[in-house]
C-alpha cells in the first residue's frame, strides 16, 4: 500500500518523536534469535528500523543484551543507536528503562516503544499513533478491532514514573493507572498485533505475510455453510450473582433438559441436509456438502455437557451418518471458544468485587468492551481469540452444518463478525439453552433482498436481517 508523503508533517514527526526498539531478550520460547529472523525478506530488526525511517523518524534506539555482539554490526550498518542492558536477564521492564534512559537524551516529546517480537508494524500504523499522540501528553497505543497492539507511545512526561518503578507488574502496572486517559488508535491493520514469541507465532506471521498481510474473509469461509451457534444450558446457581467467565460451572438439571431440547431442534433442522447426503444430491441437483462432521465446543463444562447431549441426539437420530463416515459424530473441544477471561474476578460475587475493586468496577461500567484487569481479557481480546478459532474451524471442516456450542460473549462476537460487525455493535442476546442459526442462502434473502442470486448473510443490511428474523 502506498503511503502518502507530506514533507512538512514528516519533519514534524522527526522533531517530536523518537523510537525505542527492544531486542535484548533471550528468545527462550522462540528457540531462535528473534532480531535476525527473516520476515518479509529481511531480518526482523532491520525491517522495524527501516519502517521507522520510512515514517520520517531518525532518532532510533535499539536495546541490546543477549547476543549483543551479533547485533553490533547490524546497528552500525542501519544507523541506529545502541542502549546496552547489562541486566537483560531481569526481563523486559529493565530493557524499557535502559532504552528510555538513552533515548530521552534527544529531548523528544515522546517515544514509540516497539518489541522486535512484533515485526509487522507498518509505516501507516506508526503515523497513526503519532497523530493520535499529538492530542495530548498521554500514553497512546495502536489497536486492531479494539485489541491493543504495538507500538505504545510513551510521553516524555511519564518517563520518570517508569524509572521510579521497581518493575512489579511491568509497564502495564503503570499504563493501567492511565487507562481512561490513554489514546486508543484504531489502525485497521492486524500486523500491529502479531508477535513471534513462539515458533507457532512466527509460523503464523509467515503465513500472514504470504497471504498479502491479510486473513481469509469470513464471508468467503462461511459461504454455503449454515452456522448454528448454541448457548449452553442453565448452570448450577450460586447464592449470590457471580462473575462467571472462564470459571467452570456444570449444568443444572434444567440445563440438561434444555440441552436435550436443543438436540431435538437440531435433529429437525438437519433433516434435509442428511437426506441430501444420503441421496448424493441436494435440492438444486448438485452433489451435497457433508451434512456434519463434528460439533465444536468450548472446553468449559457447561458447554461441553451441552454439546455431548446434542451429539448423542444426532447420532441416535441419524446412525447412517456414522456408517458413511466410519464414526459417530463427536465433540471437538476448543479452548479458543471459552467465554471471556475475567481474571481475579472470575468466580466471585459481583457485590464482593464492587466492594474490593470500586474504581475498576466503575471503569468497567463506563467502558465494558475495552476494560480488562491485568491477567484477564477485554471483550476485544476475546473477539480476536474466537475469530481465530472460527477461521480454523471453517478452514478445516467441509460440512454444511457447523455447530458451535459456546457462551453469550463468544456467540455475540461470532455472530456480529459473521454479519460484518464487531462485538461492541448492537446484538440480540441468545438465552441459555437457545440457538441462533445463520443460513447461507435462506429463501427470505433471495426473495426480499437479491432476487434469485445466492448470497451470504454478510451482503445484508441490518434492516434486512431484522426483517428476516421477524418473518
Amino acid at each position: 500500500m502506498r503511503i502518502g508523503y507530506n514533507r512538512e508533517k514528516t519533519e514534524q514527526y522527526d522533531k517530536r518523536f523518537g523510537v525505542v526498539i527492544l531486542a535484548a531478550g533471550l528468545s527462550t520460547r522462540m528457540k531462535a534469535f528473534k532480531p535476525l529472523l527473516p520476515v518479509d525478506g529481511r531480518p526482523a530488526l532491520e525491517g522495524l528500523i527501516e519502517t521507522a525511517k520510512a515514517a520520517g523518524l531518525t532518532d532510533i534506539t535499539v536495546v541490546t543484551g543477549y547476543n549483543r555482539e551479533t547485533l553490533a554490526p547490524e546497528l552500525s550498518r542501519l544507523g541506529a543507536a545502541e542502549a546496552y542492558n547489562e541486566n537483560f536477564e531481569n526481563g523486559m521492564f529493565s530493557s524499557i528503562q535502559t532504552g528510555l534512559a538513552k533515548a530521552r537524551q534527544s529531548g523528544k516529546e515522546g517515544y514509540l516503544l516497539m518489541p522486535v517480537d512484533c515485526p509487522l508494524i507498518s509505516v501507516s500504523v506508526l503515523r497513526a499513533v503519532m497523530d493520535g499522540a499529538a492530542e495530548g501528553d498521554a500514553f497512546a497505543v495502536a489497536l486492531f478491532e479494539g485489541k491493543k497492539g504495538h507500538p505504545l507511545y510513551i510521553p516524555a512526561g511519564q518517563i520518570d514514573e517508569i524509572f521510579d518503578s521497581d518493575g512489579q507488574g511491568g509497564l502495564a502496572a503503570i499504563t493501567d493507572r492511565y487507562a481512561e486517559e490513554m489514546v486508543r488508535v484504531e489502525t485497521g491493520e492486524e500486523g500491529c498485533l502479531l508477535d513471534m514469541d513462539t515458533p507457532e507465532g512466527y509460523a503464523d506471521i509467515q503465513k500472514f505475510v504470504a497471504k498479502g498481510f491479510s486473513r481469509e474473509k469470513l464471508e468467503l469461509l462461511t459461504a454455503r455453510k449454515r452456522i448454528i451457534l448454541v448457548r449452553h444450558g442453565e448452570t448450577r446457581q450460586h447464592e449470590k450473582p457471580m462473575y462467571i467467565g472462564q470459571y467452570d460451572v456444570p449444568l443444572s438439571e434444567e440445563g440438561r433438559a434444555q440441552a436435550e431440547e436443543l438436540g431435538k431442534q437440531i435433529v429437525e433442522l438437519m433433516a434435509e441436509d442428511v437426506e441430501a447426503e444420503m441421496l448424493g444430491m441436494d435440492k438444486f441437483g448438485k452433489e451435497p456438502m457433508p451434512a456434519i462432521e463434528r460439533i465444536y465446543s468450548s472446553d468449559l463444562s457447561r458447554a461441553q455437557e451441552t454439546a455431548d447431549v446434542i451429539a448423542e441426539a444426532i447420532n441416535q437420530a441419524y446412525p447412517q451418518l456414522a456408517d458413511m463416515t466410519g464414526a459417530p459424530i463427536k465433540v471437538k473441544l476448543d479452548a479458543g471458544l471459552r467465554e471471556i477471561s475475567l481474571g481475579e474476578w472470575d468466580g466471585h460475587p459481583i457485590s464482593e468485587i464492587a466492594e474490593q475493586y470500586p474504581e475498576e468496577y466503575e471503569r468497567r461500567g463506563r467502558d465494558i468492551f475495552s476494560f480488562k484487569m491485568r491477567g484477564a481479557e477485554s471483550f476485544y481480546d476475546m473477539q480476536y481469540r474466537v475469530k481465530a478459532a472460527l477461521r480454523n474451524i471453517l478452514r478445516n471442516d467441509d460440512a454444511k452444518d457447523i455447530i458451535i456450542v459456546a457462551h453469550s460473549g463468544v456467540i455475540r462476537a461470532l455472530e456480529n463478525n459473521i454479519l460484518g460487525m464487531q462485538v461492541n455493535d448492537d446484538w440480540n442476546p441468545v438465552a441459555k439453552g437457545e440457538l441462533r442459526m445463520l443460513e447461507p442462502f435462506p429463501e427470505q434473502q433471495r426473495e426480499k433482498v437479491h432476487g434469485d442470486r445466492p448470497m451470504n448473510m454478510n451482503d445484508l443490511t441490518m434492516e434486512a436481517v431484522y426483517e428476516m428474523y421477524e418473518s
